[in-house]
């Protein structure tokens, strides 16, 4: 796959209340605006950003964005939701206009929740090296917090990840690709970050 198959889709989104952990019923929510979402392998919906209110939800500013990583092919239908309103624990929420953000040609690499199915960071940090070595990728990498996911089959747990020291043509891939599971509930989603100093 070369580097311009996949690609971010960024929307405006406006609202007020979201859950923190919203994954799930977020990718629900999209569902059942393009149903296709379900089954399209490579598309994730990254987290949406939010001022942590430390009561559970998040408050959305103009900043907050509904971002999709996905195949380029699929962009003319993801750019179709604008306008398109939908509902998330109550709180309702509109689309905004939506444009194209190509992959980051940085490092280092963060995901703020990867899961593989261990809860135990000793098990997980295994499944991070074998996936990576599935994929002969070079790098490097430091475990964050541990992360709370609710999915369809119930609680999951995962970690932050940080990746350092990653060949660019790499870099790329892990963009297009991800690790671990839960793609279209956030998780295993990488963005360029400034520092490997703190991984939260």
């Amino acid at each position: 796959m070369d580097e311009a198959a996949v690609t971010d889709i960024q929307f405006e989104l406006k609202g007020a209340l979201l859950p923190k952990d919203h994954g799930y019923l977020l990718f629900l929510a999209m569902v059942d605006l393009l149903p296709w979402i379900a089954d399209e392998p490579l598309l994730g919906i990254h987290p949406v950003q939010g001022a942590d209110l430390g009561d559970g939800n998040l408050m959305l500013n103009r900043r907050g964005k509904l971002v999709f990583r996905a195949p380029r092919i699929r962009a003319a239908e993801l750019l179709t939701l604008t306008g398109k309103t939908f509902q998330i624990a109550g709180n309702p929420f509109t689309i905004g206009a939506g444009k194209l953000r190509a992959l980051s040609w940085h490092t280092p690499l963060y995901a703020h929740c990867v899961t593989t199915g261990h809860e135990d960071e000793r098990a997980f940090t295994q499944d991070i090296l074998d996936e990576l070595d599935t994929y002969k990728i070079d790098s490097r990498f430091i475990c964050g917090k541990r992360q709370t996911l609710t999915t369809a089959q119930g609680v999951e747990y995962g970690y932050s990840l940080m990746l350092h020291g990653l060949p660019i043509e790499h870099a790329l891939q892990i963009q297009e690709q991800g690790l671990g599971t839960n793609r279209k509930l956030g998780c295993g989603i990488f963005i360029p970050h400034k520092s490997i100093v703190a991984v939260s």
